[in-house]
């Protein structure tokens, strides 16, 4: 283990470097400067005379920063850090660590770096203030190895100083707190080659990064990395064309290309040019740093409309981006395995030449089982929980130390608060994005103004609304909150199939299938009114997006067309929104439906489409325009139910004809090797690739996270991670997204106090609030509000932490790199405090580069 984390945790890492031997050394040092570190180890010497050198075991009491019971289990070099500690406690007090140098400790030599370094030269002096405590402003303390161009004078200076500091004790060769004789009989810290130590570090860092290869590998070879989609691009255009901005640049300054600067009014509304212009003069994607920059192509002419009025006004299919001719060289073809496989010529078809090579299924599951194995080790299972609750110590210390800082921070940025940053509901359903009142209202007033609609064909007959509230025996006076029964109570915990039944309003299955379906009699026209009134809402707090989920069940090959006219007839077409496709994993169903005959026929239905769009847009000219709004894909279901696997190798799609599920990660790679040649193919295409961000370790098994971690982007819930401690470090170093519901959870499978959001925050995962289902948690207007105001309350969020939290969830979204530059600053790709704007996420840029910084400190090991 790590000394100094252990020392962080204990607040006891400081001392000279113990890896040294000190001769013998005597008499006063040094000048009276106070900042001396002679006069700082004279004084001491002097004032140790009158318990001085006897028994060294004497008066060891436990204290704040020492406690035998702790003392047990640790090497016998780390008691000694713990021992000089204490004594410099005894004899000047409890702040006196404060005042002490910064050690050094060993680190890895150079042949070891290509491995985790595991010992690094930061300890428990970063966390404490300094002995002069100003009024003026507080620099952050700061946690792991950082470049030169992204610390503060004052930071810089005290680095100078501990190097000075340092310096001293090497040519003194004592170490403070000690005098001659003890550093003369001082035991030496364990030497890295030390059989008993080093392999065993070198084995677990060397396995853990074997699994974060693995992931990479995967999330490389399907385009899911940042960057890699078009859309990315600086020169994707974003139709329709997003609004314009009313900011400006260091209050009311406009910068220019060139680098100069004009003074404007801060009221003033740029055009579109000047703001393309200034957000490209400031910075692109790392990715694409080094293409040329391409003219933007010209939007006809249109008037502006006003946010939450006409919705899809400003779209129009006839003025959509010119389809692209069909692919004359590219064919695909589904292969032996299930998997579409795209051929850049007849001749490559004939070969099996495929363009882009998928890892196999059976290369898949030995991927799978190894990261099984590293996450059920025991010694890696040790390491990583002692590092995550390193981490969470570490953020505790950091909020002690800078909360008032940052809180003066914040007050210094002008405008900008919670309510005015952006949030995006990174994990929200379609069918449910609206509260129960609101689904109550717009009921009443159908049942009011439109009795006489036919809206379903049932027993040979049209049948109209009133004629449905008749067969309830309701009427619209009837209606109410509790008769709707949409809410998820009690009754609903630990019991899906309670839950799933919250969907049918007044508990009919037709109500459902009227007001919460697309494909219905009347063409999803109710869903499609209540949709624009959500958008409107939207819209009008201007501050809030959703990527909503719609559902493509893989029944049938026309389900992509009805889907994407319905969102296109009904211009379902808004700013704040973006969309994500779920796929229910529900093959049994239709099973037993007959439906479907085997796998590979629901594979067909959902991914032929998609191909022969990107082939020809023109084939489904629809679809097409729908796609460039769609971010990826979903995978949903009840994770709790039991998975028993039928087969000892698992067979190919087509041969998968038995009744029973196939099991979590058989889903998951079918859905990520089906996508991975599609990315490819609407890459070169210029068209936006997909994601695969589905629901995942909100009950059931923990090797469902294990798929994630090779296949997903990002996920959903991510409440086992809790009991997976190697999991949950890849999550972190990595910055793997989860899109957590608090709310949503109480209500199903897990009590708010005992969920692990607030952990998962501090120990510093990429974790983002979203609302799940409004229309059976909220109940108030605004329920991305509604979450963030209620884990604001419970788990003592201050405003800085939400909107840490609400610009993590413009990260992890969809939302193009136009947009994203608007919102969180031209350079928000950048990491830490380069590419944190205050004056956009109102993020002080101490909490910035303690969370960078920190991340640096860990994948340096």
């Amino acid at each position: 283990p790590s000394i100094e984390n252990f020392a962080i945790l204990t607040g006891a890492a400081v001392g000279a470097a113990a890896s040294r031997k000190h001769p013998i050394s005597g008499g006063p040092l040094g000048s009276s400067d106070e900042g001396d570190l002679s006069t700082s180890m004279a004084q001491e010497k002097e004032g140790s005379s009158s318990e001085g050198n006897g028994n060294d075991d004497e008066g060891q009491t436990r204290s704040a920063i020492y406690d035998y019971a702790s003392e047990k289990f640790l090497s016998h070099e780390e008691s000694k850090l713990f021992y000089q500690q204490s004594r410099c406690s005894r004899q000047y007090g409890s702040d006196a660590y404060g005042q002490l140098p910064r050690a050094k400790t060993s680190s890895l030599n150079d042949e070891g770096r290509g491995s985790r370094r595991r010992y690094r030269s930061n300890s428990y002096y970063d966390l404490m203030p300094g002995k002069e405590r100003g009024i003026g402003p507080i620099e952050p303390r700061v946690f792991g190895r950082q470049t030169a161009g992204t610390l503060s004078t004052a930071r810089k200076h005290d680095m100078e100083s501990s190097e000075d500091s340092d310096a001293v004790g090497r040519t003194l060769d004592v170490g403070p707190g000690e005098n001659a004789e003890q550093s003369s009989t001082r035991v030496e810290q364990a030497p890295l080659d030390d059989p008993g130590i080093h392999p065993e570090l070198q084995e677990m860092s060397s396995m853990i990064q074997k699994v974060l290869d693995l992931r990479h590998k995967y999330i490389g070879i399907s385009l899911q990395a940042s960057g890699d989609n078009p859309k990315d691009h600086p020169d994707w255009k974003v139709y329709p064309e997003p609004p314009k901005p009313v900011w400006t640049d260091d209050a009311g300054v406009l910068t220019n290309p060139s680098g100069s600067t004009t003074r404007v009014n801060t009221n003033t509304v740029f055009s579109a040019e000047q703001t393309l212009s200034m957000s490209r003069s400031q910075a692109s994607l790392a990715s694409v740093a080094e293409e040329p920059m391409r003219p933007r192509p010209a939007s006809p002419p249109r008037e502006q409309r006003k946010p939450g009025q006409n919705i899809g006004s400003d779209f129009d299919l006839s003025h959509f981006d010119p389809f692209a001719g069909p692919d004359g060289t590219m064919v695909f073809e589904l292969d032996q395995g299930s998997v579409y496989q795209v051929y850049e010529h007849d001749e490559a078809l004939r070969d099996k030449c495929p363009w882009i090579q998928v890892p196999t299924l059976r290369d898949y599951y030995v991927d799978l089982n190894f990261v099984k194995e590293v996450s059920e080790d025991g010694p890696i299972k040790s390491f990583t929980f002692r590092e995550l609750e390193i981490l969470e110590g570490k953020f505790n210390l950091y909020t002690l130390e800078n909360s008032y800082a940052e809180v003066m921070k914040s007050k210094g940025v002008p405008h900008r608060d919670f309510y005015n940053v952006r949030k995006v509901d990174t994990h929200v359903h379609h069918s449910a994005c609206m509260n129960s009142k609101h689904l109550l209202r717009f009921i009443k007033s159908k049942l009011k103004k439109s009795a006489s609609d036919k809206v379903m064909f049932r027993d040979g007959k049209e049948m109209t609304l009133q004629d449905v509230f008749d067969s309830l025996d309701m009427t619209a006076y009837d209606l109410s909150i509790d008769t709707l029964d949409t809410h998820a109570h009690t009754d609903s915990f630990h019991r899906f199939d309670k839950f799933n039944l919250k969907y049918n309003p007044l508990g009919s299955s037709r109500l459902r299938e009227i007001f919460l379906k697309t494909d219905n009699y009347i063409q999803g026209r109710y869903l499609a009114e209540l949709t624009r009134e959500v958008i409107a809402d939207l819209e009008n707090s201007k501050y809030q997006m959703v990527e909503w989920r719609v559902s493509v069940y893989g029944r049938t090959s026309d389900e992509w067309d009805k889907l994407a006219a319905w969102i296109v007839d009904n211009k379902l077409v808004s700013h704040n929104v973006r969309w994500l496709v779920q796929i229910p994993r529900l093959y049994s169903l239709y099973k037993k439906q007959k439906v479907v005959k085997n796998f590979e026929q629901l594979i067909i239905n959902i991914f032929q489409p998609l191909y022969e769009v990107t082939r020809d847009p023109s084939s489904h000219p629809k679809l097409h325009a729908f796609l460039h709004r769609v971010i990826g894909f979903d995978s949903v279901d009840d994770e709790s139910k039991v998975e028993r696997r039928y087969y000892k190798k698992f067979p190919a799609p087509k041969d998968w004809n038995i009744p029973e599920n196939p099991m979590y990660n058989y889903w998951i790679y079918y859905l990520w090797a089906n996508m991975v040649a599609l990315n490819h193919w609407r890459k070169r295409r210029g068209f936006g690739t997909f994601v695969l961000r589905p629901h995942c370790g909100e009950a059931g098994d923990v090797e469902h996270l294990q798929s994630a971690v090779l296949c997903c982007h990002s996920i959903s819930h991510g409440l086992l991670l809790r009991k997976a401690s190697l999991l949950q470090y890849i999550f972190y170093l990595d910055q793997i997204g989860i899109a957590m519901s608090p709310l949503s959870n109480n209500a199903l499978f897990l009590a708010y106090d005992r969920n692990p959001f607030q952990v998962y925050f501090r120990r510093g995962l990429n974790v983002s609030l979203s609302t799940d289902d409004p229309l059976q948690f909220a109940y108030t207007k605004e329920p991305l509000i509604e979450e963030y105001s209620v884990a604001a309350q419970i788990c003592k969020l201050s405003a800085v932490d939400m909107c840490e939290l609400a610009q993590h969830s413009v990260t992890q979204s969809g939302f193009e790199h136009e947009l994203k530059q608007r919102w969180l600053g031209p350079n928000y790709h950048l990491p830490g405090i380069q590419g944190n704007n205050v004056a956009k996420t109102n993020v002080p840029n101490l909490r910035e580069d303690f969370r960078h910084s920190t991340l640096l400190h860990e994948r340096d090991m």
